[in-house]
């Protein structure tokens, strides 16, 4: 599988290098056009959903924070 690897990537490498310095010469001699599609309507489910009521708010609350002691070994 490794081979297999290497020599791809080898001969892509003497592709790239073949169109960099001319030696291959790529010409565009058609168009290109994208296939020719018929698209129909089409319809979403429908759904209903029972959901709790939530409410959101806000408030002051005080907390109490640890103190940390740091030694250096």
């Amino acid at each position: 599988m490794r081979f297999i690897g290497g020599l791809l990537i080898i001969l892509l490498l003497v592709l790239a290098g073949g169109i960099a310095t001319g030696f291959i010469d790529l010409q565009k001699t058609r168009d290109g056009r994208l296939p020719e599609i018929a698209v129909k309507e089409g319809a979403l489910p429908k759904y209903e959903a029972s959901v709790a009521k939530v409410e959101v708010g806000t408030r002051n609350e005080t907390v109490e924070v640890p103190t940390v002691a740091v030694k250096k070994p």
